[in-house]
């Protein structure tokens, strides 16, 4: 496990989820630079870098996958407990549950199941990679700007914005290539994509703590 922030409350199954495959990414890191030591060493010509790339690109991955699951996961317990804020009305809206479907759930078993399924089918077309994206759902749940609480809880002044450059390299790797203007293969540093990682990885952990604690 590569959890350092203490959870007064478990984890969601969408954080440990995230766990898991922030943690292939860090592997990836560490194996581009065990290549480069043994390897790179005996050959200069030899590169690497492209480990670091999959690294970079899984990890975003597995932050946006991280804000659509837990979204979802905590649907039907929140609407059980609080019930609908205006936010997750419009959502639902937006989703497709119209006056006719809110009667056909009157008839069903297990109605949460539908309306968690009609959010999650709508979500799956909603990228979460970028901070103004993820502020907008979570209002739906009456918290506003949960990334600037990330932000201040753990008391980094830039790290929404190291968390966004890296989302723009992620952008570069899969949209071009991580080519420059010229065609040249953009340089990247393996201290810096795991510096980068671990500070997804602690404000993806400290999101679950605030989300876990509102239900509760």
């Amino acid at each position: 496990m590569i959890r350092d922030i203490q959870h007064r409350r478990e984890p969601s199954k969408s954080y440990l989820k995230f766990e898991q495959v922030i943690l292939r990414s860090l592997n990836l890191v560490s194996l581009h630079d065990t290549l480069k030591e043994h390897l790179g060493a005996s050959d200069p010509s030899l590169n690497f870098s492209d480990l670091l790339r999959a690294a970079v690109v899984v990890a975003v991955a597995a932050m946006d996958a991280y804000f659509t699951d837990v979204f979802t996961e905590r649907l039907v317990p929140f609407l059980k407990k609080k019930g609908a804020t205006k936010g997750l009305t419009d959502l639902l809206k937006d989703a497709g549950m119209d006056v006719e479907m809110a009667l056909q759930l009157l008839s069903m078993q297990r109605p949460f199941r539908r309306i968690r399924t009609l959010v999650e089918a709508h979500l799956g077309q909603h990228v979460t990679q970028r901070t103004k994206a993820i502020n907008e759902l979570f209002e739906a749940y009456g918290i506003p700007g949960i990334c600037e609480n990330v932000e201040r809880e753990l008391k980094r002044k830039r790290l929404l914005r190291e968390i966004e450059i890296l989302v723009e390299r992620r952008h570069a790797i899969a949209h071009d290539g991580d080519l420059d203007s010229h065609g040249k293969l953009a340089d990247l540093n393996g201290t810096w994509v795991r510096n980068r990682i671990l500070d997804l990885q602690k404000f993806v952990a400290t999101t679950d703590e605030i989300l876990q604690n509102q239900l509760f």
